[in-house]
């Protein structure tokens, strides 16, 4: 019902394309070496502010995830602009 990895990149399309090139496939961008996101933000291409809701927005779509009421994940997801209908 609800996937949080397949709506976050919605509004971070910039993250979600930085993160096709950090080494590692499951990379969090932020302890693992060669990190594109993270190399993004040193060189200031992406702006930390940016990531940092990025960040945010993940954490809450995989805590709303794994609620048990979804009827009050969706809505709360639709709230923040992290569902679409698909």
């Amino acid at each position: 019902m609800i996937d949080p990895k397949e709506n976050l990149d919605f509004g971070f399309e910039d993250i979600a394309g930085l993160s096709r090139r950090c080494k590692f496939s499951d990379c969090t961008h932020t302890s693992e070496p060669h990190c594109a996101v993270k190399k993004a933000i040193s060189d200031g291409t992406l702006c930390e502010d940016t990531f940092n809701h990025y960040y945010r927005d993940k954490n809450e779509a995989e805590y709303v995830s794994k609620q048990k009421n979804k009827t009050k994940g969706v809505d709360y997801m639709k709230q923040l602009k992290l569902f679409q209908k698909t």
